[in-house]
């Protein structure tokens, strides 16, 4: 096995743990603040579209008697909210706008952390010489 490799598999393994990486860090950031934030039964109050998913708008109020009314980060499929159902969400007491739903995952989480495991995964397949994937345009 030789240790030569071609630039593309270092791109790929790079692309990979960026992709991994904020995707782990924006589920990170999530967990503190649902760590920190304060807990509250919301109303959706509107279905905003999004391209082909809908953004929950939601109502609730605060531990301190505010009223609150935010969108969500997240999108979601048709019929998955309707207008009136409650919902639970975790805020931040500071600015309450800044709101999740309760127990969520980050917007695109699963997505970016599987594209970052598949490219950093061809990436090392390449390093290895198991993989050669522009190995054709190479002459």
């Amino acid at each position: 096995m030789s240790l030569t490799f071609h630039a593309e598999a270092v791109i790929f393994l790079l692309m990979g743990l960026l992709f991994t990486g904020a995707a782990l860090f924006a589920r990170r950031n999530q967990q503190a603040r649902q760590l920190r934030g304060r807990p509250a039964t919301a109303t959706v109050i509107e279905l905003i579209p999004s391209r082909q998913l809908f953004r929950p708008k939601v109502r609730f109020v605060t531990a301190d008697q505010r009223t609150v009314e935010a969108e969500t980060e997240a999108a979601a499929d048709a019929g998955q909210y309707e207008i009136g159902q409650q919902v639970e969400v975790t805020y931040d007491p500071e600015n309450p706008e800044n709101m999740d739903f309760a127990g969520a995952a980050p917007a695109g989480f699963r997505l970016m952390l599987l594209l970052g495991l598949l490219f950093a995964g061809l990436g090392v397949l390449q390093i290895l010489g198991y993989v050669l994937v522009f190995e054709q345009y190479a002459h």
